[in-house]
């Protein structure tokens, strides 16, 4: 066997060994954030005092939103707030952790999608920006309580996801309306399952990405905070890391060693092009980034680019 053959195998099997690695993390999310489990919710209740019963709700994104933009208030020593000052800070610091390494309501989409032929599913990056429509969606998210009331929640996948825990613990998922079904249609079907990197609603229908996205995207200007680092010279533009990145995020740029273009504003910081590149010219730490600062274009390819793993 050649040597470039054993190297794609290689990088192959590192791909598929860091899904695995990321795997433990997000199973740890599940046990922090839902219910029954809730372990972070419930120290959070402990702290403070609150005799409620934790669930994914006591941390709900929504909820102090709504509290600043209708009572133009924050009760940082809340459940929601700590919760979202922690969210916040961390993605100012090292990007969308929460995302990348313990949302398993995101994750569930892109393991679940690795089951399905490359040829049943659409790359949606190919033929629109996702940034665009996922800053505009958050725009909604935030407008949308002040005018309708908890109209957001009927759209929850991370609701959804604690449904289908509770549900397999205790036998009762409860009702399901027409919302809830249009939810988990969107979510673990089309933009699920059938979505290349299986991440197409954390990248369109997300507020908690995209709120964490734009926090990285000014972090990510200051030296001491962790970020995506690109190292062009070393780059053989071999498109490992655009076939390995769930949410679209890198893309190929035209012309022979012109290397990868990159949209800090769609990246989870999983790591997954890391393991996926075979030079070491993408890396995750402190320092420059590296990056041009245009972001990748969505423009048409001859074929479509099968997955890394």
């Amino acid at each position: 066997m050649n040597t470039a053959g054993e190297k794609k195998i290689n990088v192959r099997k590192q791909q598929k060994m860091y899904l695995l690695k990321r795997l433990p993390w997000y199973i740890l999310g599940c046990l922090l954030f839902y219910a029954p489990f809730a372990l972070f919710n419930k120290g959070i209740a402990w702290v403070l005092g609150d005799k409620a019963d934790p669930n994914i709700h006591s941390t709900c994104f929504r909820i102090p939103i709504v509290e600043l933009f209708t009572r133009g208030k924050f009760d940082i020593m809340s459940a929601w707030g700590l919760s979202l000052t922690i969210l916040f800070v961390s993605a100012l610091l090292v990007g969308p952790f929460f995302c990348g390494r313990l949302c398993t309501a995101g994750a569930l989409g892109e393991y679940m999608s690795r089951l399905v032929s490359d040829k049943a599913k659409i790359d949606w990056t190919r033929y629109v920006n996702p940034a665009p429509l996922r800053y505009g969606f958050f725009a909604g998210f935030v407008i949308a309580p002040v005018v309708t009331g908890a109209l957001n929640c009927a759209y929850c996948s991370y609701g959804f996801f604690e449904r289908m825990i509770t549900g397999g613990i205790w036998g009762d998922i409860g009702a399901l309306g027409s919302s809830t079904i249009l939810t988990a249609g969107l979510w673990l079907g089309l933009f699920g399952v059938f979505t290349k990197g299986g991440r197409g609603y954390c990248n369109f229908m997300c507020p908690v990405g995209a709120a964490q996205s734009f926090l990285h995207s000014i972090g990510a200007r200051l030296p001491f905070t962790y970020k995506l680092k690109y190292k062009k010279s070393a780059c053989i533009s071999c498109a490992g890391c655009v076939k390995a990145c769930p949410m679209g995020a890198l893309k190929l740029n035209d012309g022979k060693g012109n290397g990868i273009s990159y949209s800090i504003h769609n990246c989870i910081t999983c790591r997954q092009c890391t393991s996926a590149c075979p030079t070491g010219a993408i890396s995750y730490g402190t320092g420059e980034r590296g990056w041009s600062l245009a972001p990748p274009t969505a423009t048409p390819q001859s074929a479509p680019l099968k997955e890394g793993a």
